[in-house]
């Protein structure tokens, strides 16, 4: 090998190794998003936590406060078309004409910085 060539193969083994350590030295950012919701039951419902643009969702779930029974359609993470990442619960309360539901729908969103 000669010496350009090897000086070539060290200038692109260090910059590796730069964006490896640089990458390795990175700090994740979690921040919970939340929406509430508070609705009279008996038709399907969704409500979703949205991270802010840059965040990937990590996980998510939701909290039932108050009202009865509900149907669970999707408990999931969603990424809307525009690339937002974030958490969805859709569902319908059972039976119609059920008390109001309330909760919350949480997103866990990661950020590095």
């Amino acid at each position: 090998m000669s010496k350009a060539n090897s000086a070539i193969a060290l200038a692109t083994l260090g910059l590796a190794l730069f964006a490896c350590s640089t990458a390795a030295n990175a700090t994740l950012v979690q921040t919970i998003r939340t929406v509430a919701f508070n609705y009279p039951g008996g038709s399907q419902q969704q409500y979703s936590a949205m991270c802010d643009p840059g965040e990937k969702v990590s996980g998510g779930g939701y909290q039932i406060n108050s009202g009865y029974s509900i149907f669970i359609f999707a408990n999931a993470p969603v990424v809307a078309p525009n690339g937002t990442h974030g958490w969805t619960l859709r569902f319908t309360g059972i039976p119609s004409g059920s008390p109001t539901i309330g909760g919350t729908v949480y997103a866990i969103c990661l950020k590095e910085q």
